[in-house]
């Protein structure tokens, strides 16, 4: 009998080729979806030096955008999904009867491609969290685990909305913001995200 090589030896060759041409799309999904310890970057041009990030904001009636409500999700399915991730991580979650009273933070990120594997989403019921962030990402960022991504943009004319969405949907409006940056010659995203911030009672309290 002819033996024969292993199956499917060519078709894995060309996979193989395809995923190293395809790697803008090919890398949300490997460091972030299936939260391996890889570490891949982009032969883009080189990113402008960032030592300063947008401040977080706290979300108010009078900070009301001009053109309508700001992007914030709903403060009840925060908490929820917060502890849903705390729970899976096997951390300690608060109690209701302890738990402080929240604002919800505004924070927008500008985020270099060579960093975009530095961030891991979770599906948290009521919402998707980033449950991981890279050091060097919450460096150059601000971005921290907890945060929930409300908006993706890339350049001037690719903006999705990802207010509230289920991970799959968040994770094909980040590969497409990356696809679109790639091919348009960015070296950046950015990321609009909420933030759940624990307000501190003041002296006079």
């Amino acid at each position: 009998r002819t033996p024969h090589g292993p199956p499917g030896g060519p078709r894995r060759h060309l996979l193989r080729t395809l995923h190293l041409r395809m790697v803008a799309r090919t890398l949300f999904w490997t460091a972030s979806l299936l939260v391996t310890t890889s570490s891949w970057s982009f032969l883009s041009p080189r990113p402008r030096q960032q030592t300063c990030h947008s401040q977080l904001s706290l979300s108010a009636a009078a900070q009301e955008a001009p053109s309508g409500p700001p992007n914030l999700v709903s403060q009840e399915a925060f908490i929820k999904a917060i502890d849903v991730l705390k729970v899976d991580m096997g951390m300690e979650v608060i109690p209701d009867d302890q738990r402080p009273m929240y604002a919800l933070g505004k924070l927008e990120a500008q985020l270099p491609l060579e960093q975009v594997s530095g961030i891991r989403l979770a599906d948290c019921q009521t919402l998707c969290l980033i449950s991981q962030v890279r050091n060097d990402v919450v460096e150059s960022t601000g971005l921290q685990s907890l945060d929930t991504i409300v908006a993706i943009r890339a350049g001037d004319s690719l903006d999705f909305v990802t207010n509230g969405m289920e991970i799959a949907k968040v994770a094909e409006a980040y590969t497409a913001a990356i696809n679109f940056a790639v091919e348009n010659g960015l070296s950046e995203i950015q990321l609009e995200v909420n933030r759940l911030v624990p307000m501190m009672p003041s002296a006079d309290d």
